[in-house]
């Protein structure tokens, strides 16, 4: 028996929720939408960074896990980053500070500028020194620390925006499956999972 006979409505389909952003365009059109403005050179003062780097360590709290400045080229809008694709932040660590085991699968390049102590990459310690660099893996987890009386400065690049702007940028801050982390929109509002964005 069908449903009409039984006098009810036909039963019908229901349309995809998504299917309002599906489009079909033309390659001509496809090829004007991939275009992308020019990038500037750039250039970033010190003084500006180390500035914004002392307000953030004068605070024992805020940011003591993750105590860092970006350089951002904002010609790239969305793509926050240096230059599209590629991140580059410089982080601070007191002295006796530890940043707690961690991993994102975006590739990290750590330069040391000032200041000793460790990175510990899946288990192997490193110690560092200013002038050292350590390329950590891409969702490797690992772990810095400050070991004598100076702050660390160290330099990192990454290709994090690239991967944020293809949606498969993932966080797991601090180690632990249950923080795994999808950084988009309505999924996750920080990398870390014990920090809460909205008091910032």
């Amino acid at each position: 028996m069908n449903a009409a006979a039984d006098g009810g409505a036909a039963a019908m389909p229901k349309p995809d929720a998504n299917s309002e952003n599906a489009r079909v365009i033309t390659a001509d059109e496809y090829f004007q939408r991939i275009r992308h403005t020019h990038v500037r050179a750039c250039k970033w003062e010190g003084d500006e960074w180390k500035a914004l780097l002392t307000e953030l360590g004068n605070d024992p709290i805020r940011h003591a896990e993750r105590r860092f400045v970006a350089l951002v080229n904002e010609d790239h809008e969305d793509l926050a980053g240096a230059s599209p694709g590629i991140f580059i932040g410089i982080q601070m660590i007191h002295p006796g500070e530890h940043v707690p085991n961690h991993r994102h699968n975006s590739v990290a390049i750590y330069h040391y500028l000032q200041g000793t102590g460790a990175t510990t990459v899946e288990g192997q310690r490193y110690e560092f020194k200013p002038g050292d660099t350590i390329v950590c893996p891409a969702w490797a987890y690992h772990e810095h620390e400050a070991t004598v009386d100076e702050d660390v400065i160290m330099y990192v690049a990454q290709d994090m925006p690239e991967m944020a702007a293809k949606r498969t940028l993932f966080f797991e801050e601090p180690m632990g499956l249950e923080n795994v982390r999808h950084m988009v929109q309505g999924t996750s509002k920080s990398w870390s999972a014990t920090r809460d964005p909205d008091a910032e």
